[in-house]
């Protein structure tokens, strides 16, 4: 009985031993995972971890200063010292000219830049047809920032048929040129020569505008409210005894336009002028226009001259 018992009881202790191994494995896997879970709540994310090193190199970037180094001085708004714009007042780009013909270029540049023009600077011939031996054109006087200069060459067309162009800079006294526009391009004189009875005299209108009002503002006292003037260039390119020409005025007033005629002993430029008179009476707050019309030629007219009467202003 002794020995039975001793059986019995080691094959009941032999049942316990396994779940009390089972108690203490599930206790240390449950530790285990509390460790993990609170390693992984102290690791950075796997979208914070990239973010720092991204947003430091942009910061790098734009931090990095860029080079705004230019041969030219800048003042403080960055403007450069040498700008210019052109404008054509004689001569018009392909224009016509028998050969061997006179005539006058005339170009009218604007300082735009921050740096005056004194008589040390010069017009001057770069590249292309010369069509005459004058390659330098000084200024003869100081031309401020903002304030524009007339520049005259005396030039003859070629003595052969055919299409001349010809470039010219501004020179500083320092040993450099510049040009005109943002792209810093030379200014030029373009024209076309032909010996061809019918394309031998030419006539172009290279200006028209709206010259003054008197009174400026307003209406006269007098029977005369306002008296409007108008001017235009008319342009040959070579010898015309009368170049005939006239006004014309809209709303018409049913007269005939008078006609008026200009002599050019040489190719060049000539200004005429022309008024219109108005009445107190006259129609007021309306758009009136302007034209002129060179008969000679083949006959050309100008663009229209908007303009608007009234005594309020």
């Amino acid at each position: 009985m002794t020995l039975a018992l001793a059986v019995f009881l080691s094959a009941c202790g032999g049942t316990a031993t396994p779940d009390a191994a089972a108690i203490a494995t599930s206790a240390v896997q449950t530790v285990e995972a509390r460790y993990t879970a609170q390693a992984a709540q102290q690791q950075p994310t796997a979208t914070a971890t990239p973010a720092v090193p991204t947003v430091a190199a942009t910061s790098a970037l734009t931090a990095t200063p860029m080079d705004t180094s230019t041969p030219q001085p800048l003042d403080s708004n960055g403007k450069p010292c040498y700008a210019a714009s052109v404008q054509d007042i004689t001569v018009p780009d392909g224009m016509l000219f028998a050969p061997g013909s006179a005539f006058t270029k005339t170009w009218r540049m604007l300082n735009l830049g921050n740096c005056p023009w004194d008589p040390s600077y010069a017009l001057i011939f770069q590249t292309g047809d010369a069509m005459g031996t004058i390659l330098k054109v000084p200024l003869t006087t100081t031309v401020l920032p903002g304030q524009s200069v007339d520049i005259s060459v005396d030039m003859t067309a070629p003595a052969t048929d055919g299409d001349y162009k010809g470039y010219w800079r501004m020179a500083t006294p320092y040993g450099g040129t510049f040009g005109v526009g943002t792209y810093d391009q030379s200014i030029y004189v373009q024209i076309t020569v032909s010996s061809k009875p019918n394309r031998d005299i030419g006539v172009s209108i290279t200006a028209v505008g709206l010259y003054s009002r008197v009174p400026q503002t307003g209406c006269s006292s007098q029977n005369i409210a306002a008296t409007y003037t108008f001017s235009a260039t008319i342009t040959a390119n070579a010898p015309i005894d009368k170049v005939y020409f006239h006004w014309n005025q809209f709303p018409d007033d049913g007269s005939k336009p008078f006609e008026y005629h200009v002599s050019f002993p040489a190719a060049g430029s000539k200004t005429v002028t022309w008024q219109w008179t108005l009445q107190h009476e006259s129609l007021q707050d309306i758009t009136r226009y302007v034209t002129i019309t060179v008969d000679s030629g083949g006959g050309i007219t100008s663009e229209k001259v908007p303009f608007t009467f009234t005594c309020g202003s």
